[in-house]
């Protein structure tokens, strides 16, 4: 018989706040069958855990590793919040997410200790919250945390009151000092409890009472401005920006590719190149396996913090995709398929959708799966393997981690393309080594957003390489995300053995409604973009302020204040920058300028701090970028959506622009019977670096049309312009061509236009 916290610890449940019996908390615990192994050091000798608390109800894999804690934690939840109420105790809450390294420690040194517990049970009701499936919630309390020490991190420990208000938020605490800070708190509870309300009011009207912002405009020289913050933020050494701990700053990065594709210079192109190369030579990048761990501990990469999360796959493919593309480097195309591959190989569910990361911990310790002892190595590889092994891996000191070893490149730079195919085979030796290995836990949460991050990097690899795999994989995964997530017309955001949880937040929206609009450019069915069209109506349905402007993050107002709007790219681009990029590109596919006038709201709404900080916001300036200038993507659209353009390059001399018409329209050809229409014509602009070689035009048709007798020489549905060109140069820089065309109908020609290709 399984012991209830509670009472183990002397200390009764409210009967009238009780929603879920004992009887309860033991049929969930027994339903879990034999192969349920709990977590934690409290084992009796039949194998059972000792305590169970009211988490064993839920299915999120962080929340079930804190289900046999001696805390009596609960779920956020009406039966938390009404029991806090009843008995009048202040509400102790934690949050973190299952891979979370400090997560695991402090659940070790904390809420697996019974002293700990004793007391957080007899003083406060003690509730868990995931945060990847609840961002609305962390938010909340991040916030709250960043106003009074200034920082914020995971765990999240907040103190509250039974309305849901904090007047107390920090991080990870060890036993000593989270003791000493919960018994101040029961003492201020117990004996001045009308302070504890007047802060936690306090830091309520401070968080959420400011006044309407006046709406701002952009300043003119905002690209600039990032560019300039960002520039001063690098690092010209070891690439990146700032000083450890390193993150890849994937936003920055992207919008970074986007502004040099538009405007190359040597400055923005060291920055990027600096900054991949370093990130790939192992340590943040998992050589052995592909994939790149979440963040490094130093300045050069090296000692990453093991865990891998959906979120960072997705972005740094797509970085490394658009680097190939700008750069050509066989190493950037390397990166992202081995990136891609990880991801369809381990990280993929059977039924299609990926799950959001592995741990960094394995057998107790941080890193024990991922590192190697020199003699380890040289058991699984030949001499000679181990010889050539040693040409271009370093297994000095400086990778030396706990007494072993990370494989890091010793100068990724000075690799031959030619030498991969080697390398790739020593690596994979030791991979099938690896994976005889305790792997690491592998939360195996499907999170409707972050997978809908994975849509633009599969389309776009399998567009760049010339993969079909990878096309597969996304549409694949677009019809995934949109059948299973949908249920009863309502949209989730969770998925765990196939169960759907937690209706979707606005992230769930942005993200998902911007993924399938990258479908919908490289498959061109307009049943994507009904969808896209559907899923923002409802987005602004349940998410869009009126009066302030923007998007909230949720709409679950019950405990926490949901009007808050996430504006800066944080871990995850921000979903306002998103929502503002994905308005504007759903006006240019479709000519309803209502969603260019929405995306001006956004971005008004925001200014004043996107002028005053740009650094944080290359999402928002990425978007702001291609308003202004035009989109400079694979895939570009003319005339109001009425035609799409898709640049391809095939090889290093080869380029197919395919134009694709919508019914009723059509262009002039290359070559017009009457001098004052605009032939449909291709010329070279960067002349220095490219010389254009030859242009195959499509055989024209002949039409009359409504406003002529006489005939016209057209092209009409899709076409395709096939260019071969050479490179004249001895450092690589993208074609810059320029598309002229003029679009008519059989009853009016509109003006003529230029599209700018990069391909």
């Amino acid at each position: 018989m399984i012991k209830i916290v509670s009472f183990v610890l002397t200390f009764n449940f409210s009967l009238i706040s009780m929603a879920h019996t004992i009887n309860d908390l033991e049929k969930a615990y027994t339903d879990k069958g034999a192969d349920y192994k709990p977590r934690t050091e409290h084992i009796d000798s039949d194998g059972r855990a000792e305590f169970v608390n009211h988490l064993i109800l839920e299915s999120s894999p962080y929340l079930l590793q804190h289900a046999h804690n001696p805390v009596n934690w609960y779920a956020f939840s009406d039966e938390a919040f009404e029991k806090a109420k009843a008995e009048n105790k202040p509400i102790f809450i934690s949050i973190g997410y299952a891979t979370c390294h400090w997560c695991h420690v402090m659940e070790e040194e904390s809420f697996d200790d019974t002293e700990v517990a004793q007391f957080i049970n007899k003083h406060f009701v003690a509730i868990k919250v995931d945060r990847e499936i609840r961002p609305d919630i962390d938010a909340t309390y991040m916030n709250v945390s960043q106003l009074l020490t200034g920082s914020g991190g995971w765990p999240l420990n907040a103190a509250l009151l039974p309305n849901g208000r904090a007047f107390f938020a920090g991080t990870y605490f060890p036993k000593p000092t989270l003791l000493d800070i919960l018994s101040q708190i029961q003492k201020l509870w117990q004996n001045e409890q009308d302070q504890l309300i007047q802060q936690a009011d306090k830091i309520y009207r401070i968080l959420y009472s400011a006044e309407k912002p006046e709406a701002g405009i952009i300043n003119g020289s905002v690209i600039n401005d990032a560019l300039g913050s960002i520039s001063a933020n690098f690092d010209e050494l070891e690439g990146g920006f700032g000083q450890a701990p390193k993150f890849p700053h994937e936003s920055i990065l992207l919008f970074l590719l986007n502004e040099q594709k538009r405007n190359p210079t040597d400055d923005k192109l060291n920055i990027i190149t600096t900054t991949l190369d370093n990130m790939a030579s192992g340590g943040l990048y998992d050589v052995v396996g592909g994939g790149f761990h979440r963040y490094s501990t130093d300045n050069s990469w090296l000692v990453p913090h093991f865990e891998k999360m959906l979120y960072n796959q997705a972005h740094l493919s797509l970085v490394y995709i658009r680097a190939y593309q700008l750069t050509q480097k066989p190493l950037y195309k390397l990166i992202a398929k081995q990136t891609l591959d990880y991801l369809l190989r381990e990280m993929r569910h059977h039924s299609g959708g990926f799950f959001s990361a592995t741990d960094a911990d394995s057998e107790g310790e941080e890193g024990t799966f991922f590192v190697w002892s020199i003699g380890e190595i040289k058991s699984i590889l030949s001499k000679e393997e181990f010889d050539d092994f040693e040409l271009w891996f370093d297994l000095s000191q400086f990778t030396n981690f706990e007494g072993s070893h990370i494989i890091r490149y010793k100068n990724i730079k000075n690799i031959n393309p030619n030498e991969y195919t080697r390398i790739n085979s020593i690596t994979s030796k030791l991979y099938h080594a690896r994976d005889k290995r305790i792997p690491p836990l592998t939360d195996n949460k499907i999170l409707l957003s972050w997978n809908s991050l994975l849509l633009t990097s599969f389309l776009e690899a399998g567009d760049v390489f010339n993969e079909k795999k990878y096309s597969k994989a996304g549409i694949a995964l677009a019809d995934y995300l949109y059948s299973h997530f949908i249920k009863n017309n309502e949209l989730y955001r969770v998925s765990i053995d196939n169960q759907l949880e937690a209706r979707a937040i606005f992230e769930d929206y942005a993200y998902l409604s911007n993924g399938l609009l990258s479908v919908f450019d490289y498959t061109l069915e307009n049943v994507w973009l009904d969808r896209v069209i559907s899923l923002v109506n409802t987005m602004n349905e349940r998410f869009w302020d009126d009066s302030n402007y923007g998007f909230n993050i949720s709409d679950d107002n019950k405990y926490i204040n949901s009007s808050l709007k996430e504006s800066y790219d944080g871990a995850i681009p921000s979903t306002n920058g998103i929502a503002y990029k994905l308005l504007l590109g759903l006006n240019e596919r479709t000519n309803n300028k209502t969603y260019t006038e929405q995306a001006q709201k956004i971005l008004s709404a925001f200014a004043s701090e996107i002028n005053s900080n740009p650094y944080n916001y290359s999402t928002f300036i990425f978007g702001f970028n291609n308003y202004s200038k035009g989109e400079l993507g694979n895939i570009q659209y003319a005339y109001q959506g009425r035609i799409r353009v898709h640049t391809k390059k095939l090889d290093e001399e080869h380029v197919v622009v395919k134009l694709t018409l919508k019914p009723k329209w059509h262009i002039n050809s290359s070559s017009p019977l009457q001098g004052n229409l605009i032939a449909t014509s291709i010329e070279n602009i960067d002349t220095k670096n490219w010389s254009l070689l030859e242009i195959e035009y499509p055989k024209a048709r002949l039409v009359k049309l409504g406003f002529s007798d006489e005939e016209v020489s057209v092209y009409e549905n899709q076409i395709d312009i096939s260019i071969k060109i050479k490179n004249n140069s001895t450092k690589f820089t993208n074609p810059s061509l320029n598309l002229s065309l003029q679009a008519c109908s059989d009853k009016v020609c509109l003006p003529p236009t230029n599209i700018n290709l990069r391909p």
